[in-house]
């Protein structure tokens, strides 16, 4: 039953996507598009992919300062492998990605699960922190323009969460309630619930989410990792503003319009939808008109830019998923061959 409710959940989430896509392109002629995307100037395209791949580098490497202090050390080359699987996971199963790659770090390197997503949860705050500054300065330097904008998107988001404020203290009421009935009973029933496996098992795990989700106050190369979320981000906003010289209607766009992309194109990729497809091309787009770019202009724009994206994904996510296997199988050779050693040696 489980899994079928989960493949109606993903059926539901893509037919957003579909119609999103639709909704974006459902005044655009198709036949026009296509015959434009032969005059984009690819070499900037190419370009954006390689700062792409430089930037999920930097991200590996950050990831791995997180995960060495607390015991497991594994080469940016491992993690930068389980980013690009996570990423291919997903175009096709939203907000998958996180849980995919710390699958592929098990069976690799033979990092806790738990562990390793308290790590992704503790770098996601920094990223969510840094995005959430960058739409702030964003919009202190270019308010008049952006307000609207953001305005509109936001409280469509958030107007019925407003609306219902009162069943969200209700529920967060009744949740602390129950908060302390739990810590009382952990109290007293204590030893009991010690003899009781499946408890000491989701200690455990508890334990280890969070010493994951510590990992940052236990950096021991502090400096390296701010520099390199900055500097990720930076090569984030690079692969973004270099796409606008590729197509001559965009190629004015100046560099806070290009700040202004990467605002709306991370929120675009951050809805849960396959690969923010259809919310990134119409927020780019839209923000787009604001710069004067046509309509039309910007969803050439969106296109290139997503669709370099989510086909670089595919790429190098799928090598990247297949020398995955080939580490999985040398490791499980190496402990059966170690295994055997070890026992010839008991012998």
């Amino acid at each position: 039953m489980g899994t079928v409710i989960n493949i109606l959940k993903y059926l539901i989430v893509f037919a957003v996507a579909c119609l999103l896509l639709w909704l974006v392109y459902r005044h655009i002629d198709i036949g026009r598009l296509f015959t434009r995307l032969g005059d984009v100037k690819y070499k900037y395209v190419i370009i954006s992919i390689a700062i792409m791949l430089i930037a999920h580098l930097v991200r590996a490497y950050r990831w791995s300062l997180l995960l060495s202090p607390i015991g497991y050390p594994v080469s940016t080359w491992r993690m930068f492998l389980a980013i690009m699987v996570g990423y291919l996971a997903n175009l096709f199963f939203p907000r998958m990605g996180e849980i995919t790659r710390c699958g592929v770090l098990k069976r690799t390197n033979n990092v806790p699960m738990a562990i390793s997503i308290g790590s992704v949860v503790a770098e996601r705050i920094v990223d969510l922190l840094t995005l959430i500054s960058l739409i702030i300065f964003n919009m202190l330097i270019e308010y008049d323009l952006l307000s609207g904008f953001f305005k509109d998107f936001f409280s469509s988001k958030f107007s019925g969460v407003v609306q219902n404020l009162m069943v969200l203290y209700v529920f967060a009421g009744a949740g602390f309630f129950l908060l302390i009935i739990g810590y009382f009973f952990l109290r007293v029933y204590k030893e009991k619930l010690k003899r009781i496996p499946l408890f000491l098992k989701i200690r455990a795990i508890l334990r280890e989410l969070g010493e994951g989700l510590s990992s940052i106050g236990k950096l021991k190369k502090k400096a390296h990792f701010w520099i390199s979320s900055g500097l990720m981000w930076l090569l984030y906003y690079a692969l973004t503003y270099i796409v606008v010289f590729s197509i001559d209607e965009t190629s004015h766009l100046s560099l806070i319009a290009g700040l202004t992309i990467l605002v709306t194109g991370s929120i675009g990729m951050a809805t849960p939808v396959q690969g923010g497809i259809g919310a990134f091309h119409a927020l780019v787009s839209g923000v787009l008109i604001l710069y004067g770019v046509v309509f039309e202009d910007g969803i050439l724009f969106a296109t290139v830019l997503h669709s370099s994206q989510v086909l670089t994904v595919i790429l190098f996510g799928g090598i990247s998923l297949i020398v995955t296997v080939f580490l999985q199988r040398k490791r499980i050779s190496n402990q059966k061959l170690q295994q055997n050693i070890e026992n010839n040696e008991s012998a």
